[in-house]
């Protein structure tokens, strides 16, 4: 029972702590301006960063590796060296499930960060809905033909580094959070990538890709 009562109670606190300074803060921007200004004082990853007063901001329509991944040193430096200690425009704010305010994000002189991250193959384009959304897929569809960054065969392969370990590891489309593994006999194998700064990978037995959580693919009988 007291169990119970404290999980209430750290689930509370948690909602007192980060949600709702989270929400007003939102909301305060949202009374405001359409247009926020702010000083980035830390940078997380390649596509979300802190302003002065610890808000976490996601840049929209962009998606840029996890750390750990491939290429996330280098997006993460890049979006370091673009707005670390500068004042940056915030617009079409919006909020997400994690606490974040998500935003089309600017420099004084006009430099667009999210589609920088994306020209550069530091960030995957994801489907966004305003008026950017024609310019960041043709850039974003550049640096892919290009093999620009992220789309480098470094990260993007559809042959793995070592001829033995033929084994597909890869992220379903509409959840991440499900990974399936392919063998060489499976339906659809040479058509797949493994997308390494996604956190793909690729394995040299089914009991490695086991391990490692994936579970076989309905395409493989």
């Amino acid at each position: 029972m007291f169990k119970a009562i404290s999980l209430h109670w750290k689930s509370f606190l948690l909602c007192i702590v980060v949600i709702i300074p989270s929400a007003i803060l939102f909301w305060f921007y949202q009374q405001n301006s359409s247009v926020v200004y702010d000083k980035v004082v830390e940078v997380v990853d390649g596509d979300t960063f802190f302003i002065q007063n610890r808000q976490p901001i996601r840049l929209y329509g962009v998606n840029a590796p996890e750390l750990g991944n491939c290429y996330s040193e280098e997006s993460k430096n890049e979006l370091t060296k673009l707005i670390l200690g500068k004042e940056v425009r915030l617009t079409g704010l919006q909020a997400d499930h994690y606490g974040r305010v998500v935003a089309d994000v600017f420099l004084k002189d006009g430099t667009y960060i999210n589609l920088h991250m994306v020209n550069g193959g530091f960030a995957v384009y994801i489907r966004a809905y305003d008026q950017n959304i024609e310019k960041m897929k043709e850039m974003g569809g550049i640096a892919r033909q290009n093999k620009i960054g992220i789309f480098s065969t470094n990260c993007y392969q559809k042959e793995p580094e070592n001829p033995k370990c033929k084994i597909k590891g890869t992220l379903d489309e509409k959840s991440l959070d499900r990974k399936f593994y392919l063998k060489p006999s499976c339906a659809y194998y040479d058509s797949v990538v493994v997308e390494k700064y996604l956190g793909e990978q690729w394995f040299c037995t089914e009991a490695e890709a086991i391990q490692a959580g994936f579970t076989k693919s309905p395409n493989c009988k």
